[in-house]
């Protein structure tokens, strides 16, 4: 007795799951709907536990989030081949060569997919044979392309935090990291300016490449990548923005320019989830000679800058209150 409907429906759920895997480990162009959406469930639970429980767990979001799309690969694809197996059940054996049982069809397909090859429940007909060899070798290929996909993510955490650390060193807040720059030897900024936009334009490819970096956070304020391109992205808005700024400003172009192609990587994540923007007064702040404020939340351009990076705060589980103090 043949069941299409299992055959239809195993063929639908190996198929999605294929794209889906192969588009998110090799493609390098970031997560399709179905792992974009485990992701961001998984991540929003993270949230509200860590509001309860505290920011510790937070460390630990980026590891669970890829345990919990790795699951769900694994889920899916037993159960998609499970499906195709109970096609036609007598194609199935067990040890006793009588018809394997549901659980024991479940069992084959977990065993298939891991190669353990076990051999005490088989396939007797020549399609469930091929099908059988076919997920043995995906089942390898499955296991080798993860652990190289997760290695390369890992690399990307450090590089993350790498960044804002470097970052950082300019300064903790908007205007210690201004200071530092109007105060800086003209060379040694030219240099460190062209190293930070270096930095930053690999970052923005690792963004697009592994999205799951989002969700990797960390404890302290020094290695938040949040906090710091924010506090860089306010410091070069006051350069930019400020009276008496015309070459320090036209030095950091190519900066605000890499900052800018990164916030665009994050706009159709980030710019929606938040509708609150600080209302700083440049005025306010204690400048270098020279700098003069015309007020920090004028123009659209600031504000569109600002949803984003609020939103990027919000993700991480930070506020503004931690860029400027």
């Amino acid at each position: 007795m043949y069941d299409y409907t299992c055959l239809v429906a195993g063929v639908v759920i190996l198929a999605i799951i294929y794209f889906d895997f192969f588009y998110t480990t090799l493609s390098g162009s970031g997560f399709t709907f179905l792992t974009s959406t485990c992701a961001s469930v998984t991540h929003k639970i993270i949230l509200l536990v860590a509001k309860i429980t505290g920011r510790k767990l937070l460390s630990i979001s980026g590891m669970l989030v890829n345990l919990v799309i790795l699951t769900m690969w694994v889920l899916l694809v037993w159960a998609g081949l499970f499906l195709v197996y109970s096609f036609h059940p007598s194609g199935i054996l067990n040890s006793n060569n009588e018809v394997a049982t549901s659980i024991q069809r479940l069992y084959m397909s977990g065993y298939v997919l891991s190669t353990l090859g076990m051999g005490d429940v088989r396939p007797v007909t020549p399609f469930f044979e091929v099908i059988t060899s076919f997920f043995s070798f995906f089942g390898f290929a499955f296991f080798t392309t993860s652990m190289t996909y997760l290695l390369s993510v890992s690399s990307a955490v450090i590089q993350k935090r790498s960044l804002a650390l470097s970052i950082r060193n300019f300064g903790k807040t908007p205007l210690q990291a201004v200071t530092s720059l109007v105060r800086m030897d003209d060379n040694l900024r030219c240099y460190q300016l062209s190293s930070l936009q270096s930095m930053i334009n690999k970052h923005s490819n690792f963004y697009q490449a592994y999205p799951v970096l989002h969700y990797y956070h960390h404890m302290g304020v020094d290695a938040s990548l949040a906090v710091n391109v924010a506090v860089l992205d306010e410091a070069l808005s006051i350069i930019m923005h400020s009276e008496g700024s015309t070459k320090l400003g036209r030095e950091v172009e190519s900066l605000r320019a890499a900052l800018d192609d990164l916030l665009e990587h994050l706009k159709n994540r980030f710019e929606e989830e938040t509708d609150y923007t600080p209302d700083i007064n440049w005025s306010s702040l204690d400048l270098p000679k020279g700098l003069a404020g015309n007020g920090f939340s004028t123009g659209n351009n600031l504000k569109h800058r600002r949803r984003i990076l609020g939103g990027l705060l919000r993700n991480e589980g930070r506020t503004w209150d931690e860029v400027y103090v």
